[in-house]
């Protein structure tokens, strides 16, 4: 599938089902991917919440961040090292994650170990 053909189909569904299919592509591509630039992972601060940003495909990371933040490149994640790392790191640490965010910035915001149960189990609670 082409990088325009899978930002197309991403904008088509709606925050539910881009989280679906987030959880799906996860757990079969075994990866999923954040943005980062030589200063660490791009962090979005959204009122209260500080989120770390997923999608399950480079090209819907690099879409987004061209919006506003261009210096920002897609980072493969092996689903391992975010379920045994990152995650539980993220939870102590006191961040959240934006899972799927659409262009227009709509994404489904979810706890550490609430996404880590989910991607182990393969259900959206």
């Amino acid at each position: 599938m082409s990088q325009l053909s899978v930002i197309e189909e991403h904008d088509r569904l709606t925050t539910k089902q881009r989280y679906q299919h987030f959880i799906e592509q996860a757990r079969s591509q075994q990866q999923v991917w954040t943005l980062s630039d030589e200063q660490g992972c791009l962090i979005i601060e959204t009122g209260d919440e500080k989120v770390l940003l997923l999608w399950s495909d480079a090209a819907l990371a690099e879409h987004w961040a061209s919006k506003d933040h261009a210096s920002f490149k897609a980072l493969a994640i092996n689903l391992d090292e975010l379920k045994e790392k990152w995650l539980p790191g993220m939870a102590q640490d006191g961040f959240d994650l934006a899972v799927a965010p659409s262009f227009a910035g709509e994404g489904t915001i979810v706890a550490p170990l609430d996404l880590r149960e989910e991607l182990v189990s393969g259900k959206i609670k």
